[in-house]
């Protein structure tokens, strides 16, 4: 007898995402796992994202509007309460899926409850570049990810599924704007085992709109808000601490050297323990000012 397809909803949140809107909602329609539903909240898009969901003529796909444009992670938390699936994933408006992947993840969608989520690897695409580039280059662990998770973060959220109760006990934190997936997995993963899938079924577009890369003195500062309301008496913090403050001050030399240039930075940069980065930050530091926004859009890549 064939088991019934359990339900999956999928959270796009969109703010005038209509340049590749298409694209992401055409990968969820090929999908070859057919039992999901689409979770649309249109945080007051001024452009066509509305008009290009709705031309999508199948019950499945559910459109909802806020009230007035608010942030993302509120957004995420009203999209949460709209899902009826056992299990929860998200995809951004400029990202798309391999056919494959909801099917990909049976196992997970079957296995017992010592799994509370599964993630995978993915691939960037660099809009640009029109190139792909993997990720993450290592194996992906399995299990209670935490300790690994805080040394280096190696999770996005559009490759997460997770089961609904799990996640309407965490839900996001609204006051961030930038590290609110990060935030969330951190104290999911404290509680819940991850199981890995290293298959790279989801395509992550980066390109000169991505709201992180534009906003680094922000980035900085939520982080360091983060960073004091953790308990670093908790065994696992308190072994990643350098870590985290190592992360901390990169975020606050990045910050700077892409707005203030003075010779205490320069100081700082040397003094930074990790050689690669410190030398990434010095030429980056040396760069005209003509040309340092052409620096800004591939940072990350």
């Amino acid at each position: 007898m064939k088991t019934k397809q359990k339900l999956v909803s999928i959270i796009i949140n969109c703010y005038n995402g209509e340049k590749y809107l298409l694209n992401t909602l055409e990968s969820i329609l090929k999908q070859k796992y057919q039992n999901f539903e689409v979770i649309f909240i249109d945080n007051c898009s001024t452009d066509r994202s509305a008009k290009i969901f709705k031309e999508i003529n199948d019950k499945r796909f559910k459109y909802f509007k806020t009230k007035k444009k608010i942030k993302l992670y509120e957004a995420r938390n009203i999209a949460l309460r709209k899902c009826k699936g056992e299990f929860i994933t998200f995809i951004d408006s400029d990202d798309w899926w391999d056919e494959n992947l909801l099917n990909s993840r049976k196992k997970f969608f079957n296995s017992s409850k010592q799994y509370g989520f599964c993630y995978s690897n993915c691939y960037h695409y660099f809009q640009n570049k029109k190139k792909f580039k993997v990720f993450y280059k290592n194996k992906l662990p399995d299990g209670y990810i935490l300790d690994s998770l805080l040394k280096f973060y190696f999770i996005k959220l559009g490759t997460i599924i997770i089961k609904k109760k799990l996640i309407l006990e965490q839900k996001f934190n609204p006051n961030y704007n930038i590290i609110g997936d990060f935030d969330f997995m951190i104290r999911v993963s404290k509680k819940f085992k991850g199981m890995a899938f290293n298959d790279m079924l989801v395509n992550i577009r980066v390109h000169n709109n991505n709201f992180s890369h534009n906003n680094r003195k922000m980035f900085y500062y939520e982080f360091k808000n983060w960073t004091k309301a953790q308990d670093f008496n908790n065994k696992i913090f308190r072994i990643n601490k350098l870590f985290i403050l190592r992360k901390l001050e990169y975020l606050r030399l990045i910050y700077l050297v892409l707005s203030k240039k003075n010779l205490k930075l320069i100081i700082d940069i040397v003094r930074y323990p990790s050689i690669l980065y410190m030398f990434k930050l010095l030429i980056i530091f040396f760069i005209p000012t003509s040309i340092i926004s052409l620096q800004k859009k591939y940072l990350s890549q």
